[in-house]
C-alpha cells in the first residue's frame, strides 16, 4: 500500500479542512458508511461495547474513592467523556481519505506513521486484546476452584482454566464475527447488571451498621493514582473498528459508543457511591472483600464467573479477525469447506496460546497490569489523537478541540506514567517476595 501517496495527500491543509467539515455535517463518505443489510443491529454493537468495558473493574471503584475522595466520581464522569472522544476520533480515521474504509486500528496506525505507527498499535492492542482473556480465564479457573473446593477438591485451578477455555472455544469457533457474538454479550451485560445490583443493595443494607468516620472531599496525594486506575475503566478500543464495521448503520456509531458509555458510567457511580458511604476509607478492592459471607456473595461470584467467560469471546473473536484477515481467510479466497478449516485452526491456536499463558506465566496479572497501563492509555488517549492529527491535521480543529485534547493527553500520559510506576513496584514485590497461591 502506498502509505507515502496518503500521507501526502492528509498534509493538504484544504483538503484536510474539507474532510473535517464533512464530518461534522455527517455527509461525508455517505457511501462508505452507508446502510449495511447484512450487518448486525445498533443494539448489538451496544451490547459489544457495554460487555467489554463494564468488567470485574467495577468493583474496585469504591476503593478508588476511599483512595481520592469524592472527587473520585467527577473524574470518572471525565474519563467517560474523555473515551467517547476519541473513540469517535478513531473511528473517522477509518475514512480519512474519502475513498476506502481502513480495516483496523493497526492500519490506521500505519496510515499516520508508517510502520512505527502499526508497530506500535500491534504491540498495545495485542498485548491487551490476549492479555485481558488470559486474565479472565485465570480468574473464572481460581473462583470456580473456591465455589467447587468442597464438592469436587481435586481438580486444579489450572484443570479449571482448561476447563473455561474449552467452555468457551465453542461459541469463539462456531462465531464468526462480532454480530454473531453479540448475543454472548447481551448475556455478559444481565451478568454485570447482577452483580452490580447485589454489590450496590448489600452496601445499602449494611449502611446502617457502618462504623462513624468522616469522607473526604479530595485527597491530593492520592490523585494521580486515582485519575491513572478512573482512567482506564472506559476502554473498548481495542474492539470498536469491529464492532463498527459489523454494524447495519455504521453512522450511528458515534451515538451507540455515547449511550453504552454512559450506561457503563452509571453502573460504575451505582457500585461506587453506596460502596464509599457504607464502608469510607476501609472499602477493599474489590468491594465483594468488604461485603458479609452469604448467599448473596456467592451469587456476585457467580456472575463474575459468568461476565468474564461470556466476554471474552469477543475480544478474542476481534483479534482472530485480524488474524484471519492478514492470513486471507475468506470464503473468495480458500472457499467455503477451507476457510472454515482454517478459521478454526486459527481460533483453535489462538485458545491454545491463551490457555497455555494463563496456566504457565507466573505473575502474569502483574505483568499485564504494567502493559495495560501503558498501552491502555495509550490506546485509548493519545493514539487516537495523534492519528487524527496526522492525518486530518491540526490546523482543522477549534482553539477549544486543540485544548480538549491537550487535557486528553496529559490526562493519559500521566496514567502510562503513574500506571507503569505502580506495575513495576508489584512486579519487582512479587518476585523479590513471592505470593501465595
Amino acid at each position: 500500500m502506498n502509505y507515502d501517496l496518503e500521507k501526502k495527500n492528509s498534509r493538504s491543509s484544504q483538503d484536510a479542512h474539507s474532510v473535517s467539515s464533512d464530518y461534522e455535517a455527517g455527509k461525508h463518505n455517505s457511501d462508505l458508511r452507508a446502510e449495511r443489510p447484512s450487518q448486525g443491529s445498533s443494539y448489538q454493537a451496544f451490547f459489544n461495547i457495554v460487555c467489554v468495558v463494564a468488567g470485574t473493574g467495577t468493583l474496585g471503584l469504591p476503593f478508588c474513592l476511599a483512595q481520592g475522595g469524592w472527587i473520585g466520581v467527577a473524574i470518572l464522569v471525565l474519563s467517560m467523556v474523555m473515551s467517547i472522544y476519541t473513540g469517535i476520533l478513531l473511528i473517522k480515521c477509518l475514512y480519512y481519505n474519502g475513498h476506502t474504509r481502513v480495516a483496523s486500528y493497526q492500519d490506521v496506525g500505519a496510515h499516520a506513521f508508517g510502520l512505527w505507527g502499526q508497530g506500535a498499535v500491534w504491540f498495545f492492542h495485542t498485548s491487551v486484546i490476549i492479555g485481558v482473556p488470559v486474565m479472565f480465564f485465570i480468574l473464572s479457573g481460581t473462583e470456580i476452584r473456591v465455589l467447587t473446593k468442597e464438592s469436587v477438591p481435586g481438580i486444579s485451578k489450572e484443570a479449571w482454566i482448561w476447563i473455561c477455555c474449552c467452555f468457551v472455544s465453542i461459541p469463539f469457533v462456531l462465531m464468526k464475527t462480532l454480530k454473531e457474538v453479540s448475543l454472548l454479550s447481551m448475556f455478559g451485560v444481565a451478568a454485570t447488571a447482577v452483580l452490580v445490583g447485589v454489590a450496590t443493595v448489600e452496601s445499602i443494607i449494611e449502611y446502617p451498621n457502618r462504623v462513624p468516620f468522616s469522607y473526604d472531599v479530595i485527597v491530593v496525594r492520592n490523585l494521580p493514582t486515582v485519575v491513572a486506575t478512573m482512567s482506564v475503566c472506559f476502554g473498548g478500543n481495542v474492539v470498536y473498528t469491529h464492532v463498527e464495521e459489523a454494524m447495519r448503520y455504521p453512522k450511528a456509531f458515534s451515538k451507540v459508543l455515547a449511550y453504552a458509555m454512559m450506561f457503563c458510567c452509571l453502573m460504575y457511580a451505582v457500585v461506587a457511591i453506596p460502596g464509599y458511604l457504607t464502608y469510607g476509607p476501609d472499602a477493599k478492592s474489590p468491594i465483594l472483600s468488604s461485603l458479609p459471607e452469604n448467599a448473596s456473595r456467592k451469587v456476585a461470584t457467580i456472575m463474575i464467573i459468568a461476565h468474564v467467560l461470556l466476554a471474552a469471546p469477543v475480544l478474542m473473536t476481534s483479534f482472530a479477525l485480524e488474524i484471519e484477515r492478514i492470513a486471507h481467510v475468506t470464503v473468495e479466497r480458500r472457499g467455503r469447506f477451507g476457510e472454515r478449516i482454517w478459521r478454526t485452526l486459527i481460533r483453535l491456536g489462538i485458545m491454545g496460546i491463551v490457555g497455555g499463558i494463563a496456566c504457565l506465566v507466573p505473575f502474569f496479572d502483574s505483568f499485564l497490569s504494567l502493559l495495560g497501563a501503558f498501552g491502555n492509555c495509550m490506546l485509548i488517549y493519545v493514539m487516537p489523537i495523534g492519528f487524527y492529527w496526522k492525518l486530518f491535521g491540526w490546523r482543522t480543529m477549534k482553539w477549544y478541540e486543540l485544548c480538549w485534547c491537550g487535557i486528553v493527553l496529559v490526562i493519559g500520559l500521566l496514567g502510562c506514567v503513574i500506571g507503569s510506576m505502580d506495575a513495576i513496584k508489584a512486579l519487582h514485590r512479587d518476585f523479590t517476595q513471592g505470593r501465595e497461591e
